[in-house]
């Protein structure tokens, strides 16, 4: 598996779950966009985390705020819904914390934990 670190926009609110063998997991998307010429375009990755990591995204991250992960990358295939055959970045999140920018504001969560 590659390992590899990335910074992103929370872009879907961590959601805090339980796997059948009632291991905590928390679920969320990054998204991290590049200007190309005149357009801009937005990668988006699909993330997961494990228990300890998993509850403290769950009570301190929300949507739009921006982040550094770690973890290892894997590319995971899904039906669509049309029936074929999809394909999805994902990273098992190990290590993430803020991202403060120089003259920009940190965006609030979308929940009331602050």
């Amino acid at each position: 598996m590659i390992n590899a670190t990335v910074t992103g926009n929370i872009g879907k609110a961590p959601e805090l779950k339980e796997t059948r063998n009632g291991k905590k997991m928390v679920t969320f998307t990054l998204a991290s966009s590049q200007k190309r010429g005149d357009e801009q375009e937005t990668t988006w990755l699909d993330c997961v985390a494990f228990e300890n990591t998993a509850e403290a995204i769950a009570g301190n991250l929300g949507k739009g705020m921006r982040v550094l992960a770690t973890g290892p990358l894997s590319l995971e295939t899904y039906k669509r819904r049309d029936g074929g055959e999809g394909t999805s970045l994902r990273m098992i999140v190990n290590d993430i914390g803020l991202v403060v920018r120089s003259g920009s504001k940190q965006a609030e969560p979308d929940n009331d934990r602050w």
